[in-house]
């Protein structure tokens, strides 16, 4: 498990200054995919699962100014502190989230379950750092993750999906509430 953290937090930390460069327009179009699907009201307080240069922030343009960015990769949140000095950028293993429980309205974690050893310990750590109701978008590759797949996991981890749907661009999202209780 540390060789798989360990080899994705050196493979984005030698991409970082470029890494926005390559994935800007394909993580936009994600963005507008998803974001096309719920409604995002400036005083909730979001979580970016894997934000690294903080692309979200990008996407999203100061609709709201309480987005946390945590990423595994010190010199990917680098970056996005350079761009975006005013909001919260967090070291942080998506595997143990250094949050209080019940924290966050929303957490995004787009393109980051294929980067993780167990999908499924990083899937309950956002379980905890959602609150009551609060809502997950979760994006995956699809020729890593199928339909089933994604419905399994999200299950097992007490999340109700409310929207399932294959993006035009190499992802599987997935829109889930948390569950009370």
């Amino acid at each position: 498990m540390k060789d798989k953290k360990y080899e994705v937090r050196r493979r984005y930390d030698a991409t970082a200054t470029h890494y926005d460069k390559r994935y800007f327009d394909i993580q936009m179009k994600k963005y507008n995919e998803i974001f096309s699907e719920i409604d995002v009201d400036n005083s909730e307080i979001i979580l970016d699962v894997g934000g690294g240069t903080g692309l979200l922030l990008d996407f999203m343009e100061n609709q709201t100014s309480n987005i946390f960015c945590c990423d595994i990769s010190f010199k990917m949140l680098k970056e996005g502190k350079n761009k975006h000095k005013a909001n919260h950028f967090i070291c942080a293993d998506s595997d143990h989230l250094p949050f209080k429980e019940n924290r966050f309205n929303k957490i995004i974690c787009v393109s980051v379950i294929q980067n993780v050893p167990d999908p499924q310990i990083t899937l309950q750590e956002i379980y905890s750092s959602l609150r009551c109701e609060g809502i997950i978008i979760l994006t995956a590759l699809t020729k890593l993750f199928s339909d089933t797949k994604i419905k399994e996991m999200m299950h097992k981890a007490r999340f109700s999906i409310l929207k399932l749907w294959q993006l035009t661009i190499e992802d599987i999202s997935v829109i889930a509430k948390k569950n009370e209780g």
